[in-house]
């Protein structure tokens, strides 16, 4: 029943290794549901929808997060909070990481690792790879409905209010 159970691509697709990453979503003005995240080949042409699927993963729900790509893994963010690591080729899930808020924003894949924030303004900072591991959790004191950037060493997070540069000290 529409909107309900429909989804469409709100976020940015990826091509990365001659393949398309993505998710599916709604706005977020509608109520989370269930989705799905596509790795697309696409270099058929035509009607690919079944033909061009490389894999698809159920396990996802409505995003509209751009999927961050390393080292043959994808990153996505859902609307329950869930970071979903995948295997880029198989689609096989490696880990979730549950942030316990809703994720608007993109993960940032930097330096050996995943940033993601979510409404309630938690960074969280977690070790890029196969296993979960969570390196930290930053409390950025209100929601971070964006992706981080990172640029001349310097992460940028910005809030619902501020924007925040963030360096290491100098030596």
């Amino acid at each position: 029943v529409w909107p309900k159970t429909r989804n469409y691509g709100v976020s940015t697709p990826v091509f990365v290794g001659g393949r398309v990453f993505m998710a599916t979503g709604q706005d977020p003005d509608h109520p989370n549901g269930a989705a799905h995240a596509y790795s697309i080949n696409p270099e058929l042409r035509g009607d690919i929808t079944e033909s061009g699927r490389v894999w698809r993963y159920d396990k996802i729900r409505r995003s509209i997060s751009t999927a961050a790509v390393a080292d043959g893994l994808v990153y996505l963010a859902d609307f329950n909070g869930i970071v979903h690591c995948l295997d880029a080729g198989t689609g096989e899930p490696r880990w979730t990481y549950d942030m316990l808020a809703p994720a608007w924003g993109s993960p940032l894949v930097a330096d050996g690792k995943v940033y993601v924030g979510d409404q309630d303004g938690d960074v969280a900072v977690l070790k890029a790879g196969t296993e979960l591991k969570k390196i930290a959790e930053i409390d950025m004191a209100d929601s971070v409905y964006s992706a981080p950037v990172p640029a001349n060493g310097v992460l940028y997070v910005m809030t619902r209010s501020h924007l925040y540069a963030i360096a290491a000290p100098a030596p």
